[in-house]
């Protein structure tokens, strides 16, 4: 398996890299990157994407190597629900690797959502997948009723407790919820304090992956598969 970029490894393809697509709007700038063999997304400055022009199937950024380990242990049809699009690196993964997958994507931006299509989709989406352009936290409360065998949390933006809520009520019993968490979006750094005040969340197993040269980590978080009854 060939192994993701080092921080180091980004900061040269960003430096050689030429814009191909510029949008957005108040707020929100998005830029479409590449050099010879990689293209990237950028969102107000951060890299939310690389995509490797050769392999479109291959993880190149460091924290989704953690993020989506669970995807192996998911069963035949299980259900993954991804909450923030970037360049599609993650669906794109599954499509070569975990085609049976249901997956689900929430992206609050359309230009995203085009953004991908236009430079980012390798070939078609495939019916297994599919992307709602609308606010995770709105989708959620929206469809209580939906549970899903991973929950993937990879959205650049604050995630407060009614989203940490919303996500945990999203998994079925002995599924996971993997978080990228990145300190300069949040108020608690690590992110322990606000996953330990999290009542949704009480009892879940947690793993935590430091990403070697990078400020993010990931939380693994597993639901229990029963919840115990008193007698």
């Amino acid at each position: 398996m060939t192994k993701p970029l080092t921080g180091e490894a980004l900061e040269a393809i960003l430096q050689e890299s030429n814009i191909i697509a510029l949008t957005g709007h108040i707020g929100v700038r998005l830029v479409v990157l590449e050099n010879a063999d990689y293209r990237l997304l950028v969102l107000n400055g951060s890299v939310q994407s690389v995509q490797d022009k050769h392999d479109p199937a291959r993880i190149v950024l460091a924290h989704q190597v953690p993020l989506l380990q669970a995807l192996a242990a998911v069963p035949k049809q299980g259900r993954v629900l991804e909450l923030g699009l970037g360049g599609g690196s993650a669906m794109n993964h599954a499509q070569v690797h975990f085609p049976h997958l249901q997956w689900l994507c929430l992206e609050q931006y359309a230009a995203v959502v085009s953004l991908y299509f236009d430079h980012f989709c390798p070939n078609f989406l495939p019916v297994e997948q599919k992307i709602r352009t609308t606010s995770a936290l709105s989708w959620l409360r929206e469809n209580p009723q939906e549970q899903f065998d991973l929950v993937l949390c990879d959205l650049y933006d604050k995630i407060d407790m009614p989203l940490l809520e919303a996500c945990a009520q999203a998994v079925l019993p002995g599924g996971q919820l993997n978080i990228n968490w990145l300190p300069h979006m949040q108020n608690d750094a690590l992110g322990d304090e606000a996953l330990d005040s999290c009542p949704a969340l009480s009892g879940w197993a947690r793993a935590t992956h430091p990403i070697a040269g990078f400020r993010n980590r990931v939380y693994q978080l597993t639901r229990p598969t029963e919840t115990a009854t008193a007698s």
